[in-house]
């Protein structure tokens, strides 16, 4: 719909005008809407006013939205008309319209779901919010795609965790930090001093890989969130992941050549969540058998644990020998080390 008529002109006058522009007969009109060529003619001549449907669907064939009678409320209206406007590109476009259907018919039937799919549907809804930002740009040639974060996807689960989170982090270090990363990490130090248990497990191809992540680290462990360093030799096909309670979890598909995610999986399928758990549970056993190396033992058999910062005297020094020296099996009896 173009764009609607004038409610100042009367009805006939305006479908007689509407009719001539688009070069309609009144029989080509009347077989179009459904009607005789006599109630066109009627309705034109201002003898006939047509109800609300019969305007409805002349408006869908005219292209226009037809004036309304005087008793129309305005909530009537603006459902008269968009039955008009979905009736018109039924008319143009019957493939979009069905397209459009179909997605508006998957939207309402998510308000029969469960709670637990809350979350998704956010996620979805953003992803069609950006769709339709950049949709209503094209016509005018230039066209800005902001980035997707997926990180807002992740948070937006994690942020319902009530009692435990576990994460597996198989990228490199690198990829988590800048702004992003540091609002991820934040989300995982409230919920850990919120009282939720936090398990992390990094996965990496060497302990020097945490110096420009050492703080991070150092803070997780401040507020005793579990953190695990495993060599990559012991878990090559360690896959990044989030589980949230036994409710949800999301797999990260990472693209080593590009340094990027390439794809999130989100499930709240009971078999997805324990098949995650499953895994996690199995790559944080390594602890058992001197291949992984948990931070917080490490800060704690050191002697660290009594310094508040790491920038606090020599800690920051001693933070970084003691982890070369627990990954390389250096230190004697350090339990946790990888071999």
């Amino acid at each position: 719909m173009s764009r609607s008529a004038s409610d100042g002109e009367p009805i006939g006058a305006v479908v007689k005008r509407l009719r001539r522009q688009r070069n309609l007969t009144q029989e080509a009109l009347a077989e179009r809407v459904g009607c005789s060529r006599s109630l066109i003619q009627q309705i034109e001549n201002g003898k006939r006013i047509p109800p609300r449907l019969q305007r409805e669907k002349l408006s869908a064939v005219l292209g226009e939205r037809l004036p309304g009678l005087g008793e129309e409320t305005d909530a009537e209206a603006a459902i008269s008309d968009l039955r008009i406007r979905f009736d018109i590109l039924l008319s143009r476009k019957p493939d979009l319209a069905d397209r459009v259907l179909t997605l508006a018919q998957s939207l309402a039937a998510l308000d029969d779901t469960g709670e637990e799919l809350v979350p998704l549907r956010e996620i979805a809804e953003r992803q069609l919010a950006r769709a339709e930002e950049v949709l209503i740009q094209i016509p005018s040639g230039s066209v800005v795609v902001r980035e997707w974060n997926t990180v807002i996807d992740w948070l937006t689960v994690l942020d319902r965790a009530r009692e435990r989170i576990c994460a597996i982090h198989s990228a490199e270090l690198g990829a988590i930090g800048g702004d992003v990363g540091d609002e991820y990490h934040r989300a995982i130090l409230a919920k850990a001093q919120s009282g939720v248990s936090v398990q992390r497990v990094y996965v990496l191809d060497d302990v020097v890989d945490v110096t420009l992540y050492e703080d991070k680290l150092w803070q997780q462990v401040k507020a005793k969130v579990e953190t695990i360093l495993v060599n990559r030799e012991f878990a090559p096909n360690a896959q990044g992941m989030l589980i949230v309670d036994d409710s949800y979890v999301l797999a990260g598909d990472y693209d080593f050549r590009r340094r990027e995610r390439d794809s999130s999986r989100f499930s709240s399928l009971w078999q997805d969540v324990q098949a995650a758990h499953r895994k996690f549970n199995h790559l944080r056993d390594l602890r058992s058998f001197g291949k992984a190396l948990v931070v917080n033992d490490l800060v704690e058999r050191t002697g660290l644990a009594r310094f508040e910062r790491l920038d606090q005297e020599d800690c920051r020094g001693r933070f970084q020998e003691a982890l070369r020296r627990a990954w390389t099996n250096e230190e004697p009896g350090s339990e946790g080390a990888p071999r």
